[in-house]
């Protein structure tokens, strides 16, 4: 098979969506807005999606995603977590707001099984000052028995240097498929065969976080994510919640800082799936090399 992205979105901003030229099976899409850039959607191999764009009380939680908030730039706050539409009057999370400037689209490759895009965007603060030169690298592919997205962020302090300090409001994930939640019957799943509710992973070492369900006319599916960053393996830590909100945040322990000219780099691998999950796929997955 050979897959394309197939650019839907031509006016200001971009959107992409990476099919196959004969087949027509769609992996997913990445695109971007005013404020910020995501993927979305993942299918797994059989057309089940797994990621949810945006929920209704949490706009700003979209699809796989990075963000982080605040971030400490010349002696002020910065904060790229939350995006419009607000949730609320007010709501002190929305000052002193930044965004992610797309207006260069990304460059587009072709992978033996997918596609990689590369980003690159200026973060700028309220007053469209640079803050932060990013590099956003998705490889989005396909497998025997999964479809997988790859994604890197890489934030270089270019305009002075940068502390993020320690917050539970970073800095990659996604935001979960509704149907694989505990609400509706799903189960989070950690290795050494845990299984239940997001306590079994939040803020627990965990080599890979998942969210399964078997619906009636959907079959069992699910998602998986794991983290790429060096050294691996990397086993948090993890911000995982019942509504469907799974995060690797490096700051949620600690503060990172970065000098003039410094970067920090974060990395997830998010697999979609069908079928039971298994320690030897969720092993197999983990062990791929990036593409």
């Amino acid at each position: 098979m050979g897959y394309i992205a197939k650019q839907h979105l031509s006016h200001g901003q971009f959107g992409y969506l990476v099919v196959d030229e004969v087949s027509g099976r769609c992996l997913g899409g990445f695109g971007a807005n005013y404020y910020r850039p995501w993927l979305f959607p993942l299918y797994s191999p059989n057309g089940q999606t797994v990621i949810q764009e945006f929920p209704y009380d949490h706009p700003f939680h979209n699809g796989f995603w990075v963000a982080q908030g605040p971030i400490l730039f010349a002696d002020r706050e910065v904060h790229f977590w939350p995006s419009p539409p607000m949730r609320k009057a007010g709501e002190a999370l929305f000052a002193n707001m930044g965004r992610m400037d797309c207006s260069t689209p990304p460059q587009v490759e072709s992978l033996d099984n997918g596609v990689r895009f590369t980003l690159h965007s200026i973060w700028r603060d309220q007053y469209e000052t640079p803050v932060l030169d990013e590099v956003r690298t998705v490889n989005l592919y396909m497998l025997e028995d999964a479809v997988v997205c790859d994604m890197t962020s890489v934030k270089q302090a270019n305009y002075g240097a940068l502390e993020y300090p320690q917050t539970k409001f970073g800095s990659i994930g996604i935001r979960v498929e509704p149907r694989l939640l505990p609400i509706l019957g799903g189960q989070v799943i950690a290795d050494g065969g845990r299984r239940g509710n997001a306590e079994i992973a939040l803020d627990q070492p965990c080599d890979f976080v998942a969210y399964e369900n078997d619906l009636p006319g959907s079959g069992r599916f699910g998602v998986l994510l794991t983290i790429l960053d060096e050294p691996r393996p990397q086993r948090g830590p993890w911000f995982i919640r019942d509504y469907g909100l799974a995060y690797y945040n490096p700051t949620r322990t600690g503060c990172v800082s970065t000098p003039t000219g410094g970067s920090w780099q974060v990395s997830l691998r998010v697999v979609a799936y069908d079928g039971p999950l298994t320690d030897t796929r969720a092993q197999k997955w983990m062990a791929r090399a990036r593409p």
